[in-house]
C-alpha cells in the first residue's frame, strides 16, 4: 500500500547528469503551479457526520483522462501520520479502489466508536490521495509523476446541540492584548460548534497591515494571531465557510484588554 505524504508526492526513475536537475527544477515549480491539479475531486469542501445517522458518504470523481487509484482515510489533525499508524473512531470505505475517467465513487464514512462528546462537535480530517498510473513510455525513458492529496474537515455533529453553526460564527467574542510591543488577537468560541475561519481582516487600518489570516476556533476554545505590529485593532471582519461551502461574512467588534 502506498504510503501517502501532505501535498503532491514525486518519483523520478533514473533521471541522469543535466536531465536530473531539470527534471527537479521543474518538479518544485509543479509543486506550485496549479497545471499540477489532482484528478479526483471530491464533491463537497467538508464532511458532516450527523450523530446517529448511521453514517456519512461524498462523491469522488475522476476529471482526468486517465484511470487514477484512490486512497482514503481519516487523521485526527496530524498530516505527517501514516494511515496505518492512526487511530481514529471512524472507517472509510473503500479505503482504495481505481476511478476510471469520467466516473464517480461514493465514499462513506461509518463511526466505529468509541463515544465522542455528545456537548460539541469534534474536529478530524478526510485524506483522498490520487495516486496516477504509471506512464507508458519507452524502457528507461525518465518521468516525473505526482500523487496529488486533498485533504477536507471531517465534522462529527452530535445531535441535540443547541443553536446552529450560522449563529455560532456570530458569537465570537475578539479580545486584543497589547503588551511589550507585541499585539495578540484572540478569538474565543463559546459554542459547541467548529468555526473554520478562511480570512479575517481588519477594516480601517489599510491592506498592508497584514495579510488575510486563518484559523480554525474549537468548540468552547480559543484561537490566537499574533499581529505584526502594534495597532489597535477597532473591529475584526472575518469569513466562515458553512456546512454546503458557501462564504458567510462577519463583522463585529474586538475589546482591547490591558
Amino acid at each position: 500500500m502506498p504510503h501517502p505524504s501532505p501535498g503532491r508526492r514525486r518519483t523520478t526513475q533514473r533521471p541522469r547528469g543535466l536531465a536530473l536537475r531539470a527534471l527537479l527544477a521543474l518538479a518544485l515549480l509543479s509543486a506550485c503551479w496549479p497545471s499540477a491539479r489532482a484528478a479526483l475531486l471530491l464533491g463537497a469542501t467538508r464532511l458532516i457526520y450527523r450523530g446517529g445517522s448511521g453514517g456519512a458518504r461524498i462523491d469522488v470523481r475522476n476529471v482526468g483522462r486517465q484511470p487514477a487509484l484512490m486512497q482514503a482515510w481519516i487523521d485526527a489533525g496530524n498530516p505527517e501520520a501514516r494511515p496505518q499508524d492512526i487511530q481514529v473512531p471512524f472507517v472509510v470505505t473503500p479505503p482504495m479502489v481505481r476511478i476510471d475517467p469520467g466516473r464517480r465513487q461514493s465514499l462513506g464514512v461509518v463511526f466505529t466508536g468509541p463515544a465522542l462528546p455528545s456537548d460539541r462537535e469534534s474536529l478530524y480530517w478526510l485524506n483522498v490521495l490520487d495516486i496516477p498510473p504509471r506512464p507508458d513510455l519507452r524502457p528507461g525513458a525518465d518521468y516525473i509523476q505526482f500523487a496529488v492529496r486533498t485533504r477536507i474537515k471531517l465534522i462529527y455533529r452530535p445531535a441535540g446541540l443547541h443553536g446552529g453553526p450560522a449563529r455560532a460564527m456570530r458569537d465570537l467574542r475578539w479580545r486584543e492584548q497589547c503588551r511589550e510591543g507585541r499585539c495578540v488577537l484572540s478569538a474565543r468560541n463559546p459554542t459547541p460548534y467548529v468555526i473554520p475561519i478562511v480570512r479575517l481582516r481588519f477594516p480601517g487600518l489599510g491592506t498592508a497591515f497584514a495579510p488575510p489570516l486563518q484559523g480554525t476556533v474549537r468548540p468552547f476554545g480559543v484561537r490566537s494571531w499574533v499581529l505584526p505590529r502594534v495597532a489597535r485593532v477597532a473591529r475584526a471582519r472575518y469569513d466562515v465557510i458553512n456546512d454546503f461551502g458557501a462564504f458567510i461574512h462577519a463583522d463585529t467588534p474586538v475589546t482591547l484588554r490591558p
